[in-house]
């Protein structure tokens, strides 16, 4: 797979954002605000996908803050979900 800073509205976006650590989940927003902003310059607006990813990685960035960091890690093991390769590589 190559590298690529922006993920498309027709990539793979994940499920449950809850799985995910916190590191995966910030380079998830990174990528899908560059996308957001690449379809900006180009179109004049971001698509309806991205628009909606970028409401629920806000959503569950917003969750974060206002949930203790051991509760938030503990929802994590519980779920032992892998993270998606494409996430791993900032």
């Amino acid at each position: 797979m190559t590298f690529s800073s922006r993920i498309t509205p027709q990539d793979p976006f994940p499920e449950h954002l809850e799985i995910l650590t916190t590191d995966a989940l910030e380079i998830l927003n990174s990528k899908i605000h560059r996308q957001a902003e690449l379809e900006y310059r180009q179109d004049g607006e971001s698509e309806l996908e991205t628009r909606f990813r970028l409401e629920f990685l806000a959503e569950e960035l917003d969750r974060r803050e206002n949930v203790p960091a051991a509760a938030h890690v503990a929802a994590q093991q519980a779920a032992q979900a892998p993270v998606p390769a494409h996430l791993t590589h900032a």
